[in-house]
């Protein structure tokens, strides 16, 4: 998967299932400042699943972003990361 592929799910699964009107989605805001309910540990669970769900692969949101601080360019990366250090596996 390329870095658009996977930016365009994180966006439309952000979009769909947590309420971010396209209006006012951002790549730099926190996940915090674009729905205020990613301050409950349930949201980061149920984005980390869905993300999980989505691209066939584990991803551990929980242990390496703070909803507080990280946005949506935060998570593509590290999906990125995850695929290349799948492919170094190989």
């Amino acid at each position: 998967m390329n870095y658009d592929e996977i930016s365009e799910t994180v966006q439309s699964i952000l979009i769909q299932h947590f309420n971010i009107p396209v209006s006012a989605f951002s790549w730099e805001e926190s996940l915090e400042k674009q729905q205020a309910d990613f301050k409950i540990l349930d949201y980061l669970i149920f984005l980390e699943r869905l993300l999980q769900s989505k691209f066939k692969k584990d991803f551990f949101l929980l242990e390496n972003i703070s909803t507080a601080i990280h946005n949506p360019k935060d998570i593509v990366v590290l999906i990125m990361e995850s695929f290349k250090n799948e492919l170094e596996e190989k």
